[in-house]
């Protein structure tokens, strides 16, 4: 995994945003939250270079659902500082509430070009 990549990304949004990778937080959702996830890589055409994709899950307690697209939006505002080295992917989630977390969350997905 190319982790400097990941590393960036978390690192940028941690100055702005409580931030966790993976399986990393537990408990309900009690405040807004983001989780920075690697989704794979796929080859980019039939040039040398690959896709790796990550995704920015975005939470907000389950009273809060009024703030998801603003907390959504301020993400992507915040995403855009680390163009050209990742942008966005065209594809967001609908809102999913997870009840074991008992929070609403929309992940968008943000792409990373590599050279092999």
């Amino acid at each position: 995994m190319d982790s400097t990549v990941w590393n960036d990304i978390y690192l940028h949004l941690k100055e702005t945003f409580e931030v966790y990778s993976p399986g990393t937080k537990t408990g309900e959702c009690t405040t807004n939250y983001l989780v920075v996830k690697k989704d794979g890589s796929v080859q980019f055409g039939k040039f040398s270079s690959d896709i790796d994709y990550y995704s920015l899950l975005c939470y907000v307690p389950r009273d809060a659902y009024s703030q998801l697209e603003k907390y959504v939006n301020d993400a992507q505002i915040s995403m855009k500082l680390l163009e050209p080295m990742v942008s966005y992917a065209n594809q967001k989630s609908p809102s999913y509430y997870d009840d074991t977390l008992k929070a609403h969350m929309i992940s968008v997905t943000y792409k990373n070009y590599k050279k092999l």
